[in-house]
């Protein structure tokens, strides 16, 4: 199965490609911190940096107090990132992480 690209997944426009990038490797560096040395396997290693580069992308269109009811563009998303990025990413990778110390 081919890898979706973040750029693909968030449907972006092709003007936003250093915008994307800078997500992608954002998404990249904070999954490889909390992953540390554990075996995620790579299929969802790669899911996870998919959803937190598309957290991180979202976020630039719903800003905090953003208006948007009136611009187009904007309606298209309308629900608010998750404050921490990595949020989408902790359901897929839990079962591959060793317990945190409380």
């Amino acid at each position: 199965m081919a890898e979706t690209s973040l750029s693909d997944y968030v449907r972006a426009d092709p003007r936003d490609e250093a915008f994307v990038q800078e997500c992608a490797d954002t998404a990249s560096q904070l999954v490889g911190e909390r992953v540390g040395a554990a075996d995620v396997p790579a299929q969802v290693r790669s899911q996870a940096i998919l959803e937190v580069g598309a957290n991180l992308y979202q976020r630039r269109l719903n800003r905090q107090g953003a208006p948007s009811f009136t611009d187009p563009e904007m309606m298209a998303s309308p629900h608010r990132p998750a404050l921490d990025p990595m949020t989408p990413a902790w359901p897929l990778l839990r079962p591959y992480l060793e317990p945190g110390i409380a």
